[in-house]
This record gives structure tokens, C-alpha cells and sequence, in this order.
């Protein structure tokens, strides 16, 4: 084997300058109204019929100003600015490229999964109002605004693998709809506060090559511009009060499924004024779980659900590539607010017990303990979220060159789980994860198309 010299002597290997672009940034505003009330959608209609022009959906953001303009004080869920949007459709052309779904259901459960209390209490408490450690978003005084900056994340435009910028010369624009949740699931609140939605603008940043540069990538594509990416569907199922097993049938059919996320809710705070509606995650009473496709056992055996709930947190991290990623931030405490652990020792911190928020957690009032702002007080909001990987490990680490998840064309895809017999009527979300293929022939068609 021949001897080669380290990087750091390497000298002949050096970057190398871009080909010939500018970038812009872009405010869009919506093409349907200029204020908005809840359970309304936002549509933004996207440049179309731009040679040479791309957008970057990893900098983009939707800004949405909030006016309380009631008596009562409004609470956001822990997802905050998040929490506002319920569905996420993009379509073109008439066709569907995605359709998420209890969108903001997702974005609560990846928050909690893949953010930490650092960043909720840093970045994510100026840009979307998260806050830290505590299991609810910003509040929102009577009779004030806040304005929330949301990155569209959790949909292919977004999730591109490896990462691409969307070209903008399709011949059809592509529409963004965002629809906004009911004041009841979005926001905690004593009252029945009025809720209005204004300065909404999808803000992005634009690249535009230079003509010699956009000739060569036409070249390089032959005019033909494939990406790949992962997106979201969303399947809901009902768990009756006191079943002992659930068998539902979930209706995911794709050539490439990666993972299922499967999150509980107790029904009656789903749409509850004086609850937190939309990371209120229980266990309700799971004891064990699995999946069958087309009778077979993913995984080959039973996931089994305990209090401390150790088993299905390592099947969890497995099916995000992290479980040994040690750097991996979570928000899976249990309701302790950040400022009431000044000048306490580190040993304080043993008192939060993460069992209490992975267990059955169905009488809500205001979502912390009557003790909240203690340390170790426990919170009455749950967390519980479950990550099943069906992937056949040849993608382990999110292998830039493959993509290996489980081919469901055709196939009946079911969760079969065992309950206790002392629980509430619950409402079972699924979502799955799965690459589809986004295509633009301008040669053809001249419009972008989507395979599953």
C-alpha cells in the first residue's frame, strides 16, 4: 500500500472558487389575503419560468406576526411558532408533491427529539418562542403581538438528500399552503381569546448563475433536474377506552419506507382550551408494540414499553441514526423552568424523574405541576414518542449514496399494539418517512413531477 501524506501537508489541494452566481433574499407575501384568522390557510405561490434561478428551502422561513386581541393571555405548545401551522401542503400543476397532515403534531415530536434545551432557550426562544426546559412555548399577554419566524422543515422541498437547490424554471409556479390550527389545539389559555394573523411573508434566499454557469448545468442534466428527497404522510387511528390491543391498518404504500413515528394523544385534551394540546404524548398504557407487513414483524420482535421506557427511547434514536450520537439534544424533561435553577448545584437536577413525563398523563390543567418553577417539580404534560427504523442498515449514518428503507407498494401495512385495560380514548398518529423522487423535464414537460 503506497504511503500517502497527511492533510494538513496536502498544500496543491485547495478550495476552488464557485462558478458565477449572486444570491438575494426574497419577501413573498401571500397570494390569498394579508390577514388571516385561525382554521384559514396561507398560500404563497413561488417564482416560476426563471432560467438560472434556485431557492434554498434550508433558508427559508415563513414570518407570521400574532395579535391577542382578547382579555385572556395565550400559551403556545412547545413546538410555539410551529405550533400554529396544522397542515403543510405543496402542490404544482395540479399535482401533490406532499401533504402533511397534523403538521405541527410532527414538529412538536422532532423539537423534542433532536433539540436541545440550550437551543430552545437560545435561538429557538428569539426565533419561534420555545422555551427551554419548560414542556410549553412563549406566552402571549392580552391585548399584545409576537411575531414568529418558522422554518418550513419536515417536507421534501426541504429534506433533499444529499442537499439541492430547487430550480425556478419550471413553467408552473409551486404552491406553499399553510393551514392554521383552531386557537383550542394550538394555544393553553383560561379564555376564549381572539386570535388574528397579519405581516405573514415567506422570506427565502434566491441564487441566480450566470449565464455561462446555468448553459453548463443545463448541459451536465441534459435539462432533466432530479432530486431526491424524504417526506411525511400522516395516518390517524382511534384507541378505544380500555383496549387491550390495537390492530389498524395505516395505508403507507411506498417504494422506500424509512421510519414510522407513532405518537398517542388522550382525546379529550386534543382540542382543550385549558390544555396543551399537541405535546401532550402519553404512553396510554402501552405495553408492547410492532408492526406487520404483509404478515411479517417489523421489528422481529416485540418492543417492550416499561415505565422507564428504555427499550422503545434506543428503538427511537436507532431509527434517527443517533443511538450512540452523544451530542444528540433532546427535550424530553419534565416541565422544570430554566430561570428557577439559578444558584441551585447540578445534584438538583436529580430530582427531575423522566418517568413521570413518559407516563399516562390525562388530567391537564395548565400543563406544570401547582409546583412548577420548583426544581424537580414534575409537569402533567406528557412526552412519550415512538421511532421505528425499517431501513436494512446498508444507509447506516444517512449514507449519502444509498437509500435502503422497506418497499410497502402493495402492501398492508399495520401497528399492532398491547395496552392496559385503564386507560382513555386516545388518538394514535402515525407518520411516516419515506423518499420520493421530485423530477423537472424542461425538455418536456417543463413541470415538476413526484414518484413514491
Amino acid at each position: 500500500m503506497a504511503e500517502v501524506f497527511s492533510e494538513s501537508l496536502a498544500y496543491p489541494q485547495m478550495k476552488r472558487r464557485s462558478v458565477g452566481a449572486r444570491s438575494f433574499r426574497m419577501k413573498l407575501p401571500p397570494s390569498n389575503s394579508t390577514q388571516f384568522d385561525p382554521g384559514q390557510t396561507i398560500q404563497f405561490d413561488l417564482p416560476s419560468n426563471r432560467p438560472g434561478q434556485y431557492i434554498d428551502f434550508s433558508s427559508l422561513y415563513i414570518k407570521i406576526k400574532l395579535d391577542n386581541d382578547a382579555t385572556a393571555a395565550l400559551t403556545l405548545d412547545r413546538a410555539a411558532g410551529f405550533s400554529l401551522f396544522k397542515r403543510l401542503t405543496l402542490s404544482t400543476s395540479g399535482a401533490q408533491i406532499c401533504d402533511i397532515n397534523n403538521w405541527n403534531v410532527l414538529a412538536t415530536a422532532m423539537l423534542d427529539t433532536d433539540a436541545s434545551s440550550e437551543w430552545k432557550s437560545g435561538y429557538g426562544a428569539a426565533m419561534l418562542g420555545t422555551e427551554g426546559d419548560a414542556l410549553r412555548g412563549v406566552e402571549v399577554a392580552a391585548g399584545t403581538s409576537r411575531v414568529f419566524c418558522v422554518p418550513l422543515v419536515l417536507n421534501p422541498l426541504f429534506n433533499t438528500t444529499p442537499h439541492r437547490l430547487l430550480p425556478l424554471c419550471s413553467l408552473s409556479s409551486i404552491q406553499i399552503r399553510l393551514t392554521l390550527d383552531s386557537v383550542a389545539s394550538a394555544f393553553q389559555s383560561a379564555g376564549a381569546p381572539g386570535v388574528k394573523y397579519s405581516d405573514v411573508e415567506c422570506v427565502a434566499m434566491i441564487t441566480e448563475l450566470s449565464p455561462d454557469a446555468q448553459r453548463a448545468v443545463d448541459a451536465s442534466t441534459g435539462g432533466k433536474y432530479n432530486i431526491l428527497a424524504n417526506s411525511f404522510a400522516n395516518s390517524i387511528a382511534q384507541l378505544p377506552l380500555n383496549a387491550t390491543q390495537l390492530t389498524q391498518n395505516l395505508g403507507f404504500s411506498y417504494s422506500s419506507m424509512e421510519r414510522i413515528i407513532a405518537i398517542h394523544r388522550p382525546d379529550d385534551t386534543i382540542a382543550a382550551q385549558g390544555a396543551f394540546s399537541l405535546g401532550n404524548r402519553t404512553t396510554s398504557g402501552l405495553q408492547q408494540y410492532a408492526y406487520m407487513i404483509n404478515s411479517e414483524l417489523y421489528p422481529s420482535r416485540y418492543v417492550i414499553v416499561d415505565a422507564a421506557a428504555a427499550e422503545s427511547t434506543a428503538e427511537m434514536l436507532i431509527a434517527d441514526h443517533a443511538l450512540v450520537d452523544f451530542n444528540k439534544g433532546a427535550g424530553f424533561q419534565n416541565g422544570v423552568v430554566a430561570g428557577s435553577l439559578a444558584g441551585t448545584s447540578v445534584g438538583a437536577l436529580s430530582g427531575i424523574d423522566p418517568a413521570v413525563a413518559k407516563s399516562d398523563c390525562y388530567t391537564l390543567k395548565d400543563g406544570l405541576a401547582t409546583s412548577a418553577g420548583a426544581a424537580g417539580a414534575a409537569s402533567n404534560v406528557g412526552t412519550f414518542v415512538i421511532g421505528t427504523d425499517f431501513e436494512n442498515g446498508l444507509s447506516v449514518n444517512r449514507s449519502a449514496t444509498i437509500y435502503s428503507g422497506v418497499s410497502t407498494i402493495a402492501s398492508n401495512v399495520q401497528w399492532v399494539g398491547t395496552y392496559s385495560n385503564a386507560h382513555k380514548l386516545a388518538q394514535v398518529d402515525f407518520f411516516a418517512q419515506f423518499t420520493v423522487l421530485l423530477s423537472l423535464d424542461m425538455r418536456g414537460s417543463g413541470v415538476y413531477s413526484i414518484s413514491v
